[in-house]
C-alpha cells in the first residue's frame, strides 16, 4: 500500500479545525474519483493536521498528488502555515479493525 503524509502546523487551533473542514470536503469528497484505499486526517492541540491518503496503486497515488495539490497550495496560501511538510512512504504494517466487529 502507498501513502502520502502531509504534516500541515497551523498558527492556532482555530485556524487548524478550519483547514480540516477544507481537507474532509475536499480530499473525503474525492474518495471514490482518487481510488482512495484509506484516509485518516488527525488534528492535536499544538494545531498540527496530519493526513494520510493510502492507495492500492503507485499511479494511483500520482495521479491524487497532481489532482489535489492545489487544495494544499491554497491551504498553505491562506493560512501562512508555520510548518509544511509530504513525504512518500510504503506501508510495512497496517492494521485498523472493522468498526461492525467490536462486540
Amino acid at each position: 500500500m502507498y501513502s502520502r503524509v502531509y504534516t500541515l502546523r497551523f498558527k492556532s487551533l482555530e485556524q487548524a479545525k478550519i483547514g480540516v473542514s477544507i481537507l474532509s470536503e475536499e480530499i473525503g469528497g474525492a474518495i471514490a474519483e482518487a481510488n482512495i484505499s484509506s484516509l485518516s486526517i488527525l488534528i492535536d492541540k499544538g494545531a498540527t493536521v496530519t493526513l494520510i491518503v493510502r492507495f492500492d496503486q503507485q499511479d494511483e497515488l500520482d495521479a491524487f498528488v497532481k489532482g489535489k495539490i492545489d487544495v494544499l497550495q491554497r491551504l498553505k496560501t491562506a493560512f501562512e502555515l508555520t510548518e509544511y511538510s509530504e513525504s512518500t512512504a510504503v506501508a510495512v504494517y497496517l492494521f485498523d479493525r472493522e468498526a461492525g466487529s467490536l462486540s
